[in-house]
């Protein structure tokens, strides 16, 4: 694989997979429009390609995996555990201009926005996130996460039947597997 191929790929991957023909250009500055969308979805076919872009993005994933996980957390906590108060007043318009609530983070919490003009004037309408879905959604996480409880076998099933045969041996009135032999009483003579 060529430097230029290494550097089409990567161009590629900064641009999130968008624009392969602006990509192209980068790597091979001399090459017209045409001949950078024609080639660049000729490259991106490229079996050397697709495994070299392949590595970078396992790298990318396995660094990044972390952080991006708790970003994803975050964003379902927040659309789970959210105060309406903080984000629409009382008619359902919006208390702080959006990139304010963005700052705060709130803005995850917003699933559309939705302005109308009639002949009473402009409503806003603002549909909220679905905080049931959201807790769901995180609900499913921790069981993703949570370990799962293994059984593990360390004694083999002659061992066991050996340990309870000498169980019952030593406690009188159980049976090999532990149970309580129920008494009987020998009969009276009349």
């Amino acid at each position: 694989m060529t430097k230029a191929q290494k550097n089409f790929a990567n161009f590629y991957i900064e641009a999130d997979f968008r624009n392969a023909a602006a990509a192209y250009m980068k790597a091979y500055p001399r090459a017209s429009e045409e001949t950078a969308r024609r080639n660049a979805s000729r490259l991106l076919t490229n079996a050397d390609i697709q495994s070299y872009m392949s590595e970078i993005l396992d790298e990318i994933i396995r660094r990044e995996k972390i952080p991006l996980e708790k970003r994803i957390l975050d964003v379902w906590m927040r659309r789970a555990f959210f105060d309406p108060a903080e984000i629409v007043d009382s008619r359902g318009a919006l208390l702080h201009p959006l990139a304010e609530l963005s700052d705060q983070g709130l803005s995850v919490c917003i699933e559309g926005i939705e302005t109308r003009v009639n002949a009473q004037g402009e409503t806003t309408k603002v549909k909220l996130a679905d905080r049931d879905k959201a807790l769901e959604m995180l609900q499913q996480y921790i069981q993703m996460i949570k370990p799962q409880a293994q059984k593990i076998e360390i004694i083999s099933d002659e061992t066991r039947a050996k340990l309870a045969a000498l169980y019952a041996e030593e406690t009188p009135g159980r049976t090999s597997s532990g149970a309580i032999e129920p008494k009987t009483e020998a009969p009276e003579h009349e």
